[in-house]
């Protein structure tokens, strides 16, 4: 008996005795076409499919059948053109016909859309209406990518799908989160709907002009983090006191057509700026962390360049991120000092060797400096020992230095050795050898030490350096 009722208690369904709004949440992480199919497994999951708490189409969930476009170039334009029409109708269709049976799902977390659509054409008015569908299942994020990595070219930006902010999502108050890539986001008249927003994350969006922008940002009452990402038509940034009161984050990243960026804000803590050469005003007294990196080499020898003028527009900044390849020039030439910075984070890249003379100018202009992390990059191995060095600069407050990405050669163990020796209060000195990716907002990614490493490099900068580091700071070498 005991054996017989072990066996009857194995074949119990315990996946279907758990409540239903989990098995919604579960099944929304599958494929759309996995989650319908659980319908014929019994009567009790026959309608589960039918309360999504997530929608998300693109052409793995709604095609079964993609298209390839490997042999392009010997098909002919027409062709081209009918199975392109001929892929958006099967899309269309199936999303239109999984909408028709999840009419009586009453919350929806999130819509996610990665397709290719074009401004009044084809599917248009139909993703006007899932976004309606969503928005009145009070959606909290929505995400929309209207163009494929995989297919033959950008569409132009004239023929942006037009996100409906005026018509359909004037009357939703549960908007949290908005990321849009690939379209036009003009509002002519406040959305008040954009007044729960938390976070807008725009890649490759048309701005249309400045006056839009500021329509925009005049609605985002709640908004916490905010991100362009070479965005079109924004030739001016201005964030005024009265918009965005409670926004923390701003990152503003390859817009090639800005001019300026004016920022009055009384919360705001980071900035991340890439591009080009622009002007700078701030009132931000809470902006204590800044990334940036300038793409134009003539940045680098300008007045205006972004570094040159940030201990001046910012003297309560704390913690500093930067990426440069020509850091001894500007340092020696018009770097001023940082009085209250903390953190100094530096992704230094050379060609052929490693530039010593900007150390004792950054260790000068940051008195108040307690973290240094270098993150080196030295494409081609010139390695030349150093006849040349830098008087002493000692340093009171710094007690942690890290150096990434280092090969092993001469210059990189330089600037370790003249570190150790001007930070009198060093506690810790880390050498990894895994050069960093920087990916936003202050986060880094390693990649692989260079094969080298191992063999050559660890030994000959573990002996240098020990017999220049005290007893009393530790030093690790990965």
């Amino acid at each position: 008996m005991k054996k017989q009722r072990v066996e009857e208690t194995s074949h119990l369904d315990y996946i279907s005795t758990l409540p239903n709004s989990l098995l919604c949440n579960i099944l929304s992480s599958l494929k759309i076409n996995e989650a319908v199919k659980t319908s014929v497994l019994s009567s009790n999951w026959r309608y589960v499919f039918t309360n999504p708490t997530n929608l998300t189409f693109n052409s793995e969930n709604m095609l079964v059948k993609d298209y390839s476009f490997s042999n392009v170039c010997q098909i002919s334009k027409v062709l081209i053109f009918n199975i392109k029409m001929k892929r958006a109708s099967t899309f269309v269709s199936n999303v239109n016909k999984y909408l028709s049976r999840v009419t009586n799902v009453r919350k929806i977390d999130k819509l996610k859309v990665s397709f290719t659509f074009h401004n009044k054409g084809f599917g248009c008015n139909d993703l006007d209406e899932w976004i309606r569908f969503a928005v009145e299942r009070n959606v909290e994020e929505i995400d929309l990518c209207l163009f494929e990595d995989n297919h033959l070219s950008a569409p132009n930006d004239s023929s942006f799908y037009v996100f409906p902010c005026d018509d359909i999502v004037c009357f939703n108050s549960f908007l949290k989160c908005l990321r849009l890539a690939h379209c036009v986001l003009a509002p002519q008249k406040p959305c008040y709907s954009f007044s729960t927003l938390e976070i807008l994350d725009l890649f490759k969006v048309d701005l249309k002009s400045e006056e839009y922008v500021r329509i925009l940002l005049s609605s985002c009452d709640n908004l916490e983090r905010l991100s362009f990402s070479e965005c079109y038509n924004m030739d001016y940034l201005k964030i005024e006191h009265s918009f965005c009161k409670k926004l923390k984050y701003l990152k503003v990243n390859l817009c090639l057509q800005l001019k300026a960026i004016i920022l009055k804000s009384n919360d705001l803590e980071t900035l991340e700026y890439v591009g080009s050469k622009v002007e700078f005003f701030f009132d931000t007294p809470m902006l204590k962390n800044f990334f940036g990196r300038v793409i134009e080499s003539q940045g680098y020898n300008d007045e205006n360049w972004l570094v040159c003028k940030l201990s001046t527009l910012l003297p309560h900044l704390k913690n500093l991120f930067l990426e440069c390849s020509c850091m001894g020039e500007v340092m020696t030439n018009r770097f001023h000092t940082f009085q209250n910075l903390k953190h100094l984070e530096v992704i230094k890249v050379a060609i052929f060797r490693q530039d010593l003379s900007w150390i004792p100018i950054a260790l000068n202009a940051c008195p108040s400096l307690a973290k240094l992390k270098l993150h080196l990059r030295t494409y081609f191995n010139i390695d030349e020992e150093l006849t040349h060095w830098f008087p002493r600069s000692p340093h009171n407050h710094l007690k942690e230095i890290t150096l990434t990405g280092i090969r092993g050669y001469s210059s990189e163990i330089a600037i370790a050795i003249y570190l150790v020796k001007n930070a009198i209060s060093l506690e810790k000195m880390i050498v990894d050898p895994r050069p960093r990716i920087y990916t936003g907002n202050g986060k880094c990614v390693c990649s692989e030490a260079c094969e080298s490493w191992n063999m050559i490099g660890r030994h000959k900068v573990e002996n240098l350096l020990k017999q220049e580091v005290s007893s009393l700071v530790e030093l690790l070498i990965l």
